[in-house]
């Protein structure tokens, strides 16, 4: 049985606004992260970021039996729904790839002696024994050195900047030609990555978008192991002020470069019996 015990979602640094969402079912479990707009939204919502998220989280919500359901289909028939979702208010055969609403989705089904894990954009599953699920292929490493040759405000924000906007806007628009996270566009199922993991129960499993990741994969304030057990010893609001602490400490990325301060953070605890 997967059981929910603890799960948080916070804005960053953009007054509040948080482009993440999560949702649990009997036997599932999810985080998502809306990609951050990089120009005004073409969706009555505070940014397109935040629409995809919540319109996938709904959409999830509201499958039946969704622990039994097959990964692949399940995220193509989500992309299907959204996209003509998002044709009311846009036409994505007009629209740049880089204006189309992006999301990290990550999704944890039970299934046996284990769970099946699926996921596509940079959002992470850590597990009690210190396991690390999840995560693109191309690393933090790179996505920070790419920030890092852009100059931070005083708020430290580094992608608002017309030379990163152009930067940014480039390297949205090429993921569709290698493998894009969830999105309106179906074939991106194509490029979920599926794993069945066996796991001995009863164990912890800890879901969580990249923001609140960074604990772990960014700052190294905690191994994976012990990320997921001070989340169940505490629970996940000290984790997220310890985060907030370490970024206000490097509000200018000096030490960690960084797109934005603070990045949406959410993470979602189960046991698994």
């Amino acid at each position: 049985m997967l059981t929910l015990l603890d799960a948080i979602s916070a804005g960053g640094d953009r007054a509040g606004q948080n482009d993440d969402a999560f949702g649990a079912a009997p036997g599932a479990a999810w985080v998502i992260d809306g990609a951050t707009d990089l120009d005004a939204p073409l969706t009555p919502t505070a940014s397109d970021a935040a629409w995809i998220a919540r319109a996938a989280n709904a959409w999830l919500c509201a499958q039946p039996a969704i622990a039994d359901a097959d990964p692949v289909s399940l995220v193509r028939a989500a992309s299907t729904a959204l996209r003509e979702g998002f044709a009311a208010h846009a036409d994505p055969e007009t629209t740049p790839h880089w204006r189309w609403p992006l999301a990290a989705l990550l999704l944890v089904q039970e299934r046996g002696d284990g769970v099946v894990i699926s996921d596509l954009g940079d959002c992470r599953l850590f597990t009690h024994d210190g396991a690390v699920h999840g995560g693109r292929a191309r690393g933090k490493d790179e996505e920070h050195a790419d920030a890092a040759a852009h100059a931070a405000d005083g708020g430290g924000t580094r992608y608002k900047s017309a030379d990163a906007l152009a930067f940014l806007r480039a390297q949205r628009g090429a993921f569709y030609a290698d493998s894009a996270p969830f999105g309106i566009d179906p074939r991106c199922a194509d490029a979920l990555r599926v794993r069945t993991v066996p796991l001995e129960r009863p164990t912890h499993l800890l879901l969580a978008t990249d923001g609140f990741a960074a604990l772990s994969d960014v700052y190294g304030a905690y191994d994976p192991g012990g990320l997921v057990r001070a989340a169940v010893a505490e629970g996940l609001a000290p984790l997220l002020t310890e985060l907030r602490a370490i970024e206000t400490a490097d509000r200018d990325g000096a030490r960690h470069p960084r797109w934005k301060r603070s990045d949406d953070a959410t993470a979602v605890l189960l046991r698994l019996d």
